[in-house]
Protein backbone atom coordinates (compact mmCIF):
# COMPACT_ATOMS: atom_id res chain seq x y z
CA UNK A 1 0.00 0.00 0.00
CA UNK A 2 1.43 3.06 -1.17
CA UNK A 3 1.15 6.15 1.23
CA UNK A 4 1.81 10.12 -0.02
CA UNK A 5 3.85 12.55 1.84
CA UNK A 6 0.29 14.05 2.60
CA UNK A 7 -0.70 10.74 4.70
CA UNK A 8 2.53 10.67 6.01
CA UNK A 9 2.48 14.27 7.70
CA UNK A 10 -1.33 13.73 8.92
CA UNK A 11 -0.16 10.25 10.60
CA UNK A 12 2.95 12.42 12.25
CA UNK A 13 0.61 15.12 12.99
CA UNK A 14 -1.71 13.02 14.70
CA UNK A 15 0.83 11.54 16.88
CA UNK A 16 2.37 15.30 18.34
CA UNK A 17 -1.34 16.06 18.78
CA UNK A 18 -1.87 12.90 20.96
CA UNK A 19 1.12 13.10 22.67
CA UNK A 20 0.87 16.91 23.20
CA UNK A 21 -2.60 16.14 24.75
CA UNK A 22 -1.42 13.81 26.94
CA UNK A 23 1.08 15.70 28.28
CA UNK A 24 -1.35 18.70 28.80
CA UNK A 25 -3.35 16.55 31.03
CA UNK A 26 -0.90 14.91 32.79
CA UNK A 27 1.14 18.58 33.42
CA UNK A 28 -1.94 20.53 34.67
CA UNK A 29 -3.05 17.27 37.10
CA UNK A 30 0.49 17.59 38.90
CA UNK A 31 1.32 21.28 38.58
CA UNK A 32 1.85 21.39 42.42
CA UNK A 33 2.66 17.77 43.59
CA UNK A 34 5.62 17.62 43.23
CA UNK A 35 9.48 19.53 43.15
CA UNK A 36 8.28 21.83 46.36
CA UNK A 37 7.67 21.86 50.24
CA UNK A 38 4.26 23.00 51.33
CA UNK A 39 4.30 26.31 51.94
CA UNK A 40 1.76 26.43 54.39
CA UNK A 41 4.00 26.05 56.92
CA UNK A 42 7.11 28.23 57.99
CA UNK A 43 10.94 26.08 57.01
CA UNK A 44 14.37 27.72 58.02
CA UNK A 45 16.89 28.33 55.31
CA UNK A 46 20.20 28.97 56.22
CA UNK A 47 22.33 31.95 55.09
CA UNK A 48 25.08 33.77 54.87
CA UNK A 49 26.20 37.90 55.75
CA UNK A 50 26.74 39.84 52.79
CA UNK A 51 25.06 42.68 51.17
CA UNK A 52 25.23 40.99 47.63
CA UNK A 53 22.81 37.81 47.53
CA UNK A 54 20.01 36.25 46.02
CA UNK A 55 16.92 34.37 46.77
CA UNK A 56 15.37 32.18 44.32
CA UNK A 57 12.30 31.00 44.82
CA UNK A 58 9.52 28.85 42.91
CA UNK A 59 6.30 29.19 44.12
CA UNK A 60 2.65 27.33 43.34
CA UNK A 61 -0.41 28.60 45.19
CA UNK A 62 -3.40 26.41 44.79
CA UNK A 63 -6.10 28.93 45.85
CA UNK A 64 -5.54 32.87 46.46
CA UNK A 65 -8.20 33.35 49.34
CA UNK A 66 -6.35 30.91 51.57
CA UNK A 67 -3.22 32.40 50.71
CA UNK A 68 -3.49 35.99 50.95
CA UNK A 69 -0.88 38.15 53.12
CA UNK A 70 1.13 35.03 53.23
CA UNK A 71 4.97 34.62 53.88
CA UNK A 72 7.23 33.67 50.81
CA UNK A 73 10.58 35.14 52.60
CA UNK A 74 11.05 36.76 55.77
CA UNK A 75 13.74 37.68 58.83
CA UNK A 76 14.01 40.59 60.94
CA UNK A 77 14.40 42.75 58.49
CA UNK A 78 14.07 41.23 55.34
CA UNK A 79 10.84 40.17 54.16
CA UNK A 80 8.65 39.23 50.93
CA UNK A 81 4.74 38.12 51.14
CA UNK A 82 1.68 38.21 49.45
CA UNK A 83 -0.70 41.15 49.45
CA UNK A 84 -3.59 41.49 51.61
CA UNK A 85 -6.28 42.02 49.52
CA UNK A 86 -4.71 40.94 45.53
CA UNK A 87 -1.74 39.08 44.34
CA UNK A 88 0.48 41.55 45.10
CA UNK A 89 4.07 41.19 46.10
CA UNK A 90 5.61 43.17 48.71
CA UNK A 91 9.53 43.35 49.61
CA UNK A 92 10.14 45.08 52.72
CA UNK A 93 14.14 45.46 53.38
CA UNK A 94 14.49 47.34 56.73
CA UNK A 95 17.81 49.92 56.25
CA UNK A 96 18.73 52.24 58.96
CA UNK A 97 19.53 54.86 59.33
CA UNK A 98 17.14 55.88 56.49
CA UNK A 99 14.65 53.68 56.54
CA UNK A 100 13.66 51.91 52.50
CA UNK A 101 9.53 52.42 52.16
CA UNK A 102 7.96 48.32 50.79
CA UNK A 103 8.27 47.45 47.54
CA UNK A 104 5.28 46.70 46.00
CA UNK A 105 4.29 44.88 42.39
CA UNK A 106 0.36 44.89 41.79
CA UNK A 107 -1.35 42.07 39.95
CA UNK A 108 2.05 40.37 39.20
CA UNK A 109 1.93 36.86 41.24
CA UNK A 110 -0.06 34.20 38.62
CA UNK A 111 -2.18 31.77 40.07
CA UNK A 112 -2.25 27.62 39.78
CA UNK A 113 1.14 27.91 37.92
CA UNK A 114 4.51 27.50 39.01
CA UNK A 115 6.68 31.11 39.20
CA UNK A 116 10.02 31.87 39.68
CA UNK A 117 10.14 35.16 41.97
CA UNK A 118 14.01 36.09 42.29
CA UNK A 119 15.10 39.23 44.49
CA UNK A 120 18.90 39.81 44.13
CA UNK A 121 20.67 42.95 46.11
CA UNK A 122 23.28 44.65 44.87
CA UNK A 123 25.84 45.40 46.92
CA UNK A 124 23.70 46.41 49.40
CA UNK A 125 22.62 49.76 47.28
CA UNK A 126 19.68 47.98 44.93
CA UNK A 127 17.56 45.92 44.59
CA UNK A 128 16.43 43.53 41.49
CA UNK A 129 13.04 42.06 41.10
CA UNK A 130 12.40 39.33 38.55
CA UNK A 131 9.26 37.51 37.80
CA UNK A 132 9.98 34.13 35.82
CA UNK A 133 12.96 35.32 34.43
CA UNK A 134 12.36 39.24 33.55
CA UNK A 135 13.35 42.22 35.30
CA UNK A 136 10.12 43.93 36.83
CA UNK A 137 11.53 46.43 39.02
CA UNK A 138 14.80 47.95 40.47
CA UNK A 139 14.59 50.07 43.33
CA UNK A 140 17.58 51.80 45.29
CA UNK A 141 18.07 51.48 48.74
CA UNK A 142 17.55 54.21 51.15
CA UNK A 143 20.66 53.16 52.98
CA UNK A 144 23.02 50.23 52.42
CA UNK A 145 21.56 46.95 53.75
CA UNK A 146 23.11 43.84 54.77
CA UNK A 147 21.80 40.40 55.32
CA UNK A 148 22.56 38.95 58.77
CA UNK A 149 23.88 35.45 59.46
CA UNK A 150 21.91 32.72 60.23
CA UNK A 151 18.08 31.55 59.30
CA UNK A 152 15.44 32.97 57.31
CA UNK A 153 11.86 31.42 57.35
CA UNK A 154 10.29 29.84 53.92
CA UNK A 155 6.96 29.99 53.33
CA UNK A 156 4.03 30.44 55.62
CA UNK A 157 -0.19 30.74 55.16
CA UNK A 158 0.14 30.18 51.49
CA UNK A 159 -1.97 27.31 50.16
CA UNK A 160 0.23 25.93 47.70
CA UNK A 161 4.34 24.50 47.21
CA UNK A 162 7.61 26.59 47.82
CA UNK A 163 10.83 25.97 46.60
CA UNK A 164 13.39 28.63 47.69
CA UNK A 165 17.31 28.80 47.20
CA UNK A 166 19.93 31.25 48.26
CA UNK A 167 22.84 32.80 46.51
CA UNK A 168 25.64 35.19 48.38
CA UNK A 169 26.30 37.09 45.60
CA UNK A 170 23.76 39.46 43.00
CA UNK A 171 22.81 38.05 39.78
CA UNK A 172 22.38 39.62 35.81
CA UNK A 173 19.07 39.36 33.50
CA UNK A 174 20.54 36.23 31.98
CA UNK A 175 21.20 34.37 35.00
CA UNK A 176 17.48 34.82 36.16
CA UNK A 177 16.28 33.72 32.60
CA UNK A 178 18.64 30.71 32.81
CA UNK A 179 17.35 30.28 36.27
CA UNK A 180 13.47 30.48 34.98
CA UNK A 181 14.69 28.22 31.74
CA UNK A 182 16.00 25.24 33.49
CA UNK A 183 13.63 25.60 36.55
CA UNK A 184 9.81 24.62 37.04
CA UNK A 185 8.46 27.01 34.59
CA UNK A 186 10.48 25.70 31.32
CA UNK A 187 11.05 28.56 29.75
CA UNK A 188 8.36 30.42 28.01
CA UNK A 189 5.57 30.52 30.66
CA UNK A 190 3.06 29.08 28.58
CA UNK A 191 2.20 25.36 28.55
CA UNK A 192 1.73 25.45 24.90
CA UNK A 193 4.80 26.89 23.46
CA UNK A 194 6.65 25.29 26.11
CA UNK A 195 6.12 22.15 24.64
CA UNK A 196 6.83 23.36 20.88
CA UNK A 197 9.69 25.16 21.92
CA UNK A 198 10.89 21.48 23.34
CA UNK A 199 9.36 19.00 20.90
CA UNK A 200 9.63 19.55 17.10
CA UNK A 201 8.96 16.96 13.77
CA UNK A 202 11.87 17.07 11.64
CA UNK A 203 11.90 16.09 8.06
CA UNK A 204 15.12 15.37 6.51
CA UNK A 205 15.81 15.64 2.66
CA UNK A 206 18.79 13.15 1.88
CA UNK A 207 20.50 12.21 -1.14
CA UNK A 208 23.09 9.32 -0.95
CA UNK A 209 23.19 9.52 2.83
CA UNK A 210 24.05 12.99 2.48
CA UNK A 211 21.11 15.46 3.94
CA UNK A 212 21.04 18.04 2.22
CA UNK A 213 18.37 19.99 3.63
CA UNK A 214 15.74 19.54 6.70
CA UNK A 215 12.26 20.68 7.43
CA UNK A 216 11.40 21.47 11.48
CA UNK A 217 7.92 21.68 12.35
Amino acid sequence: MDFSWTTIVIVILLIVIVYFVYTMLSSSSSTTSTGGSDAKTATPLAVTSSNSFTFSTWLAINDWTTSKGGTIITTSTFSLTLGSNSNDLVLTITTSPTVTPPIRLLNIVPLQTWTSIIVSVNNGNSVDIYINGKLVRTTPLSSPYTLSAGNVNVGGNINGLISTTFNPTSIGPQDAWDTYSSGFGSGSGSSVSDFFNKYKVRFAFVKDNVELSRLDI
